[in-house]
């Protein structure tokens, strides 16, 4: 009796998905902070979800963040899925260290955290600004930070905006008419109103994740 290889497939996906998922914690730095800071049943101050990141070696965590500002210190955790074995670690005030001299022409200001001496997380201003508004004087940094107004958040993602529907634009243009027979062509209207509602949609999210915990102007 044949053995029919989609049978396979959930096991392969599983296995490829728990092996990529913890190669990437590894390369993050995640299991060597959860076994440094163990979590703490702390009630926060302030909860952000759907937060990106970059850690260790450049590992990016693109919306999968929940960072949680409480009285004696930072829990940042993952939602599970991306990370079956990743729990969440909690760093004490003392040993959070901030350092906003990394700065993105596409992101905007960043600011560096450093957890003791054994991994860092790269966020956006944005989102330290807000950790620091709740933790207050607990917030490790000397000099109060200068935050970012929606207005100044509105405007890199524009810019974000433009140069992403520039760029599928152009491609959807041109390289129809490069490989494609004449009748395959999309209309130009298409081509380009297609990558604007679908980064538009994808950057005002953005836009409103990272301001829903800003002060109104």
């Amino acid at each position: 009796m044949a053995v029919n290889p989609a049978h396979f497939f959930p096991f392969v996906f599983i296995g490829g998905w728990l092996f990529v998922t913890t190669l990437l914690a590894v390369l993050s730095g995640w299991f060597s902070l959860m076994m440094r800071y163990p979590n703490r049943p702390e009630t926060p101050l302030l909860k952000l979800r759907w937060q990106s990141g970059r850690m260790g070696l450049g590992v990016h965590m693109n919306g999968v963040l929940t960072l949680s500002a409480c009285p004696s210190g930072l829990r940042v955790g993952m939602f599970r899925i991306f990370g079956v074995f990743s729990r969440d670690f909690f760093v004490p005030w003392e040993e959070v260290f901030v350092d906003r001299s990394e700065s993105s022409w596409f992101l905007g200001p960043q600011a560096r955290i450093t957890f003791g001496s054994t991994g860092t997380l790269t966020v956006m201003a944005t989102v330290a600004d807000q950790l620091a508004a709740a933790a207050a004087e607990r917030w490790p940094e000397i000099e109060p930070p200068v935050a970012e107004t929606r207005k100044d958040v509105f405007r890199r993602f524009a810019r974000l905006w433009l140069i992403a529907t520039a760029f599928a634009a152009t491609f959807f243009t041109v390289m129809p008419r490069l490989v494609a027979p004449e009748p395959a062509f999309p209309p130009i209207s298409v081509a380009i109103l297609f990558p604007a509602m679908v980064f538009g949609f994808g950057f005002l999210l953005q836009y409103w994740n990272h301001t829903r915990h800003l002060p109104k102007e």
